[in-house]
């Protein structure tokens, strides 16, 4: 007699980076005692790279482990690499993400975590990549603009694109009022894409991100 699989897996380890106020990190949070083992993520930690933000309050409140990396703390970046690349390491980690995470990471952390790593950007990448992609949408005069959701490589969100959502300019919206959608989008897909890839796998072939 061959036994049944489970109707729920071991659900998938993940360590959720913050630099700020972590609404990604919430909708995540809110996701996960929502839909319980169905959504097939454990968040087990939370990390940042200054202390004091709303983000950790978040986690702390969720009962979750933090840490703190401050790039001002080391002598080199690197070192500051590898100490974050150490902290997410000690909790075993299937999936890393970064919920508004503001810091761009270095071979270390590539190293352990390249492929595992997901990022979102707000904009269709690879138009308007960077720190300013809303504003940069608008000074182009897009009709449409949106949200992706990769993962992370060596260049400026530059990596294998995930998923993506669009979000449509409306006449008289300003950087604030479009980023703003943009964030309502960003959040949602987040969450979609981390439960798709927890539930049930991916690979990555050349610039492509196949989910079963």
């Amino acid at each position: 007699m061959v036994a049944a699989p489970p109707e729920h897996p071991t659900p998938a380890r993940v360590v959720v980076l913050v630099s700020g106020s972590g609404t990604n990190l919430q909708a995540l949070l809110d996701a996960v005692a929502e839909r319980g083992p169905a959504y097939g993520v454990q968040i087990v930690a939370v990390g940042a790279d200054r202390p004091g933000i709303e983000g950790l309050r978040r986690a702390e409140r969720a009962g979750l482990p933090t840490f703190v990396h401050r790039v001002r703390d080391y002598d080199e970046r690197p070192d500051w690499d590898l100490a974050l690349a150490e902290s997410v390491a000690a909790f075993d980690p299937e999936l890393v993400v970064s919920a508004g995470f503001m810091k761009i990471v270095g071979a270390d952390f590539l190293a352990k975590f390249g492929g595992r790593f997901v990022n979102t950007h707000p904009a269709l990448l690879p138009s308007f990549p960077g720190a300013h992609g809303v504003r940069d949408a608008l000074a182009h005069g897009v009709k449409v603009t949106g949200c992706t959701v990769h993962f992370v490589d060596d260049g400026v969100d530059s990596g294998p694109i995930i998923a993506q959502e669009p979000v449509e300019v409306l006449p008289g919206d300003d950087e604030a009022t479009l980023h703003e959608r943009i964030k309502d989008a960003e959040r949602r897909l987040l969450v979609e894409v981390v439960g798709r890839l927890a539930r049930d796998g991916y690979r990555i072939e050349g610039r492509k991100v196949l989910i079963p």
